[in-house]
């Protein structure tokens, strides 16, 4: 090597910068998080709901059963997918729900059962 010349630069490995690592670790714990909401969220439908949803309907009223009394964070969501009408313990009476939305919550790991609320009778 002449002198006054700098030596060749070694090209860095883009797998091995901390940046990459680190976005792979959060994209699998996101993915892995979401993936179990997936998995886990039929078996928390009872299957008094189920019959309900085999008739195809726009909106349903479900009882939603927490792992522990819901709180500000919780009611917060409840009152955006739905009419929120009251907490008795650990659960919660929501109506007017669209079916996708009911569904959106059953895959949150703090729900633990969802259930329909019978039609009142006439």
């Amino acid at each position: 090597m002449a002198q006054g010349q700098t030596p060749p630069q070694k090209k860095q490995n883009w797998i091995s910068h901390p940046t990459f690592r680190f976005l792979v670790a959060a994209s699998l714990i996101f993915g892995l998080y979401w993936g179990w909401g997936f998995v886990t969220a039929p078996a928390k439908i009872s299957p008094r709901l189920w019959a309900v949803l085999e008739k195809n309907p726009s909106e349903v009223n479900i009882t939603v059963t927490t792992k522990f009394p819901p709180e500000e964070f919780h009611i917060s969501i409840y009152q955006q997918l739905g009419s929120m009408r009251g907490v008795i313990d650990s659960t919660a009476a929501l109506y007017s729900m669209s079916v996708s939305d009911m569904k959106t919550l059953s895959r949150y790991y703090w729900v633990d059962k969802l259930d329909a609320i019978p039609p009142k009778k006439k």
